[in-house]
C-alpha cells in the first residue's frame, strides 16, 4: 500500500511540474505593443524602441530581443504621423520589409497601426 501511495504522489509531481523544469521549452506566444520614443538631448534627436519596459537603441537589438519570443506572438505598433526625421523603420521601407520579413520568418505577427 505503501508503494502505491509513494508512486501516487510521483505521478502528480510530475504533472504538475512546470514544463521549463520537465525538460520542455516552450514559450507561449505574447501580444506587445511597441513604441519609438526621442530623446531630444544635443543637435541630433536619438531613438529608442521600448516593448513594456524594455528599451532598445537599434533595430538590431531589437530584434535580438524578438528572436525570444513564441511564434504565434503578435507585435503592434502604433507609430503616430509626427516625425522629425531619421526615425528607424519609419524612414526607410527597404529596413521596414527587412523587419517585416525578419518577424514573419519568426512567425511573429506584425500588425502596423497606419497613423491619421
Amino acid at each position: 500500500m505503501r508503494g502505491v501511495s509513494v508512486l501516487l504522489l510521483w505521478l502528480l509531481c510530475r504533472v504538475f511540474e512546470p514544463a521549463s523544469v520537465a525538460g520542455g521549452s516552450e514559450l507561449a506566444p505574447v501580444k506587445r505593443e511597441l513604441q519609438l520614443i526621442y530623446v531630444f538631448e544635443g543637435q541630433k534627436p536619438e531613438f529608442i524602441f521600448l516593448i513594456g519596459q524594455s528599451g532598445f537603441k537599434s533595430v538590431a537589438s531589437l530584434e535580438e530581443h524578438l528572436k525570444t519570443w513564441a511564434p504565434g506572438s503578435e507585435l503592434r505598433w502604433a507609430p503616430g504621423c509626427v516625425r522629425v526625421g531619421g526615425e528607424p523603420l519609419l524612414s526607410s521601407e527597404q529596413e521596414m520589409q527587412s523587419f517585416r520579413d525578419f518577424l514573419a520568418e519568426r512567425g511573429i505577427r506584425f500588425v502596423l497601426v497606419p497613423s491619421g
